[in-house]
């Protein structure tokens, strides 16, 4: 069904700050501290003392509509591994709690996110740009592998987002949902930000999958609205799905704020 509305508990998992994605939709200069770093503030030395992660990322936050006194954003991880051309870490969030000294990190995730990067060579270093990880939840490296390329190909051709659009069931790609994207609002502007190139270099903040059927696997891709003002207020969500042993697809488009 193309476009769609968001459902209210899938855009909160969608646009949840936590993890990777936080520091890539706004401006932000990131720390990292390990257990042997010397100027590692007091706090995250308390939680690497008591945690298995292997590092605490801070990350200060600056920007339009961004306080100056804005509280620092913390992450618990994971160090960088490989398999295939999949880079990966696992990261939660973390949070201040409690005054003065007795001020600490406690972990606010139940669950992991594992930030991937497709890469030829070396592995990107997290919280770098222009290489940028991509925050994932339930997502095989192989499916982050097809997902990314499939949405490489549509974002650099209106014609080929044409071509992958496809219905909800096991049918051949549909004209009638080619068209119902082509007239929506959303649709035309995803399609003239694709066709001035401006989606190429939009940043996929997160992948999240989507419960569903056995046989049908479901995910939910978020990127960057190139057109946002100010930027990073504004998300593209794609839906991609795929049947047991059969291609992926475009299932359906929608905008969400952040």
């Amino acid at each position: 069904m193309l476009p769609r509305k968001i459902a209210p508990l899938v855009l909160a998992l969608l646009l949840a700050p936590c993890g990777a994605a936080r520091a890539q939709v706004t401006q932000a200069s990131c720390q990292t501290f390990t257990r042997t770093s010397s100027s590692a503030p007091d706090l995250v030395r308390r939680w690497l003392a008591r945690s298995t992660d292997d590092h605490v990322t801070v990350c200060t936050r600056t920007g339009s509509g961004i306080p100056a006194d804005a509280a620092p954003l913390y992450s618990g991880e994971s160090g960088v591994t490989r398999q295939g051309a999949v880079c990966s870490y696992s990261s939660h969030g973390l949070t201040r709690v409690g005054t003065g000294a007795a001020t600490q990190l406690r972990r606010y995730e139940r669950s992991d996110a594992v930030a991937m990067a497709v890469a030829s060579g070396h592995c990107p270093q997290p919280h770098s740009a222009p290489e940028r990880y991509t925050e994932t939840y339930d997502v095989s490296p192989a499916a982050f592998v097809s997902i990314m390329e499939l949405w490489a190909a549509a974002a650099a051709s209106a014609q080929t987002l044409d071509r992958e659009i496809c219905c909800e069931g096991r049918n051949a790609p549909s004209t009638a949902a080619r068209d119902t994207l082509a007239a929506a609002a959303t649709g035309k502007r995803l399609r003239a930000a694709i066709d001035a190139g401006r989606m190429k270099s939009a940043p996929v903040i997160r992948i999240v999958r989507v419960s569903g059927r056995a046989m049908r696997r479901r995910y939910a891709l978020v990127v960057v609205d190139p057109d946002a003002h100010p930027a990073g207020s504004a998300y593209y969500v794609i839906y991609l799905s795929r049947w047991l042993a059969g291609a992926w697809h475009i299932s359906g488009v929608a905008d969400a704020a952040s």
